[in-house]
């Protein structure tokens, strides 16, 4: 057990039990209850349920706009890099033999600057929180093994704030708000899919969330079917009337600026296949340069 006294002079807060596990040893270190509560931090654009296990690790449910909701642990001792990691659940020691908690493990030796991330569903850990359960973290190292118990208080509380701040996410990530192409059929004028018009409305919520957005460009555009006169017409009936769908879902309208090109700019050669995609209105969002 070489590795593990420099670790074990920040354990006195803790429960210690040592234990053999075939040729590695393992070393178990319970949460003390005065430091069991998960705690929720989080803004407009990330939630993040965590509970800190002294200077030892911190386990995060984290959850940003666009992506999928992960587990994370970080292994906060960087001078004793970890190996694999095992997430598991238990029974609370005040909890009955009849208790049934949601099952739950994962188990991983992709590790990252002493990073573990998760992405498989963890709404499973969410119930198990919920239910008042613990969770068991096996670190591996080389030859060596700790067994960290996060003990759980307060559970239904800190859920339901967890909860909240998911409600109040952003719908959109910045990467999927900051450009974006609604297409047109040939010589549609008006936004009538329900998809274009959720994003649309997406938009206007991201907008008004992220305080750097300074302007929204919208650019109409068409194929080359027809005059140029009655395309530039025809891209400016488009265009305007994304603009006037922003302005409807609460955009202020002096955020907006509106442009027609007709068929000029095409991305694509206007084959039979290629002129779809040129009939198009680009939305762009910019930042403050600071």
């Amino acid at each position: 057990m070489n590795g593990f006294p420099n670790i074990i002079k920040f354990a006195l807060p803790c429960a210690l039990f040592l234990t053999q596990s075939g040729q590695a040893a393992e070393q178990n270190l319970v949460q003390s209850y005065e430091n069991s509560t998960w705690t929720v931090k989080g803004d407009s654009f990330a939630c993040s349920l965590q509970q800190r296990f002294e200077n030892y690790a911190l386990l995060e449910v984290k959850t940003v706009p666009a992506q999928q909701q992960q587990l994370v642990f970080t292994w906060l001792l960087k001078d004793k890099p970890i190996t694999r990691l095992h997430v598991s659940s238990r029974k609370a020691d005040w909890q009955s033999a009849n208790t049934v908690l949601t099952p739950l493990n994962f188990t991983s030796t992709d590790i990252e600057d002493n990073k573990v991330q998760f992405s498989a569903d963890v709404s499973a850990l969410l119930r198990l929180i919920k239910q008042g359960g613990w969770l068991d973290t096996l670190v591996s190292f080389k030859d060596e093994q700790l067994r960290l118990t996060f003990t759980n208080t307060h559970s239904d509380e800190i859920v339901a704030d967890y909860q909240q701040c998911l409600n109040n996410l952003s719908p959109l990530s910045w990467e999927q708000a900051r450009d974006h192409q609604l297409q047109f059929a040939s010589g549609q004028r008006t936004v009538t899919a329900e998809k274009d018009l959720k994003f649309l409305k997406d938009l206007v919520r991201y907008i008004s969330l992220d305080n750097r957005v300074s302007k929204v460009l919208v650019d109409g555009h068409t194929d080359n079917t027809g005059s140029p006169l009655s395309n530039r017409l025809l891209s400016k009936e488009r265009a305007d009337d994304v603009a006037s769908r922003l302005i409807e879902f609460g955009l202020p309208k002096d955020m907006l600026e509106v442009r027609a090109h007709g068929q000029r700019y095409p991305i694509i050669k206007n084959s039979k296949q290629g002129a779809s995609s040129n009939r198009r209105v680009l939305v762009r969002l910019f930042r403050h340069s600071s």
